[in-house]
Formats: structure tokens, C-alpha cells, sequence
């Protein structure tokens, strides 16, 4: 998972050693040269393991990858948990849309840097005028599309918008708005759709479910 910690904390150079191998294993059939591409990380943990409490993140998962892989060569991203014996990780070319997931059932615009509390303070406030009440207690399978600019990295986009989902995730302290129980979320996708025209705006459609089966 991504670390915070300082360059030389272990968590650090675990990190770095895990996504060394993750890059040479991609390397090995994907060229370098390639993009538009789509990855798929299924995170396998122990049956003891819970699956939507304990801090494991799908999106701190998938970020250092989309990292190491490159921002700019990915247009989707899709993370799972489950129980397993392993994890296992998918990068390719991107499918044909097969069909449309319908209407977002939240949908808005928003611009400037995700380190200003505006953009959360948006999406929050988006969230809030759509959503009642958080959604009951339960798995919850996520999809965000994202219109871009080719200029944005985008994978910086997504931690601080799901941080802004509390009033669909729920917050364990109603004190810290921005810290949804995000952990609950066992199915993420992540797409992105470049508009040059958006300049330094961000088009943010989001649909979600559950239960999870």
C-alpha cells in the first residue's frame, strides 16, 4: 500500500521493492512504448482478514502502481479485495465499451488543486444534496469517471475525491468530514475521459452499489 513514510522507513523500501517487481513483471509483456492502457489489481487477504474495515484501501493500493506504470498511459484502473490465497494483477489494452452504466447518479464540475479545501468542500457539499444518508453497513462497489484535461494527472484526483464521499461512505467521526470509511469499499473502478477543453476543470460522474455478491 502507499506509504507516507520517510525515504529510507521500511514501509518505504518495501514499497519500492514490491514495485520493482510489479515493473519488470509488467515489462516483461507490455512494452514501454505502450498506452491507453487499463490495469486490474484483485488484492487477495487471509479469510480473517476483513474485507471492509481495517484501513486497507483499495485506492492506496492501486495509486503507487498507476505511479510507477505511468498517469499518462492508463485510462482505467480497477481494484477488488477478496479472500485468497494470492493477489493478482492484469494490465492490457482497454475493452470496447460493451454498454453505458447509465445516468451517474452524482454528477458535478469542479476545478483548481486537490490540495485546496475547496475541492473536497464541493464534492462533499455535491455528495450531501444527493445523498440522505450514508449507505448501510456492507461492502460497496465504487465507479468514478473522471474528464480531464491531457495535462492533469488524474491519479492525484482520485484519494481526495473518495475522501469527499463521506455522506455516500459514512464517517466514523462526524468531527473529520474527509475521513470516510472508504476501507468499505471492495470493488473500485476508475476511468478516465480526456477533454482538452476542461482546461484546468475536472468532470467527476460517480455510480455505486451494492451488496456485493
Amino acid at each position: 500500500m502507499e506509504s507516507w513514510n520517510a525515504a529510507d522507513h521500511p514501509d518505504q523500501r518495501r514499497l519500492s521493492a514490491y514495485l520493482d517487481e510489479i515493473e519488470a513483471l509488467i515489462g516483461a509483456y507490455v512494452p514501454t512504448t505502450s498506452d491507453h492502457l487499463t490495469l486490474e489489481l484483485t488484492v487477495g487477504l487471509p479469510a480473517s482478514t476483513a474485507l471492509t474495515s481495517g484501513g486497507r484501501d483499495l485506492d492506496n493500493y492501486l495509486l503507487p502502481i498507476a505511479r510507477r506504470v505511468g498517469h499518462r498511459r492508463l485510462d482505467a484502473v480497477f481494484g477488488r479485495k477478496q479472500h485468497a490465497d494470492a493477489s493478482t494483477i492484469a494490465v492490457g489494452l482497454p475493452a470496447q465499451e460493451s454498454s453505458s452504466p447509465g445516468e451517474p447518479q452524482l454528477q458535478l464540475r469542479t476545478t483548481g488543486s486537490t490540495e485546496s479545501p475547496a475541492w473536497k468542500q464541493r464534492i462533499h457539499g455535491a455528495c450531501s444534496a444527493v445523498i440522505g444518508t450514508p449507505l448501510p453497513q456492507g461492502s460497496v462497489a465504487l465507479c468514478i469517471r473522471f474528464g480531464v484535461s491531457s495535462a492533469r494527472n488524474w491519479s492525484t484526483l482520485w484519494k481526495p475525491t473518495i475522501d469527499a464521499l463521506g455522506p455516500l461512505l459514512g464517517t466514523q467521526n462526524p468531527l473529520k468530514p474527509f475521513r470516510p470509511s472508504d476501507d468499505r469499499i471492495v470493488d473500485l473502478a476508475l476511468h478516465r475521459t480526456i477533454d482538452d477543453a476542461l482546461g484546468n476543470d475536472v468532470g467527476i460522474d460517480i455510480w455505486w452499489q451494492q451488496p456485493i455478491s
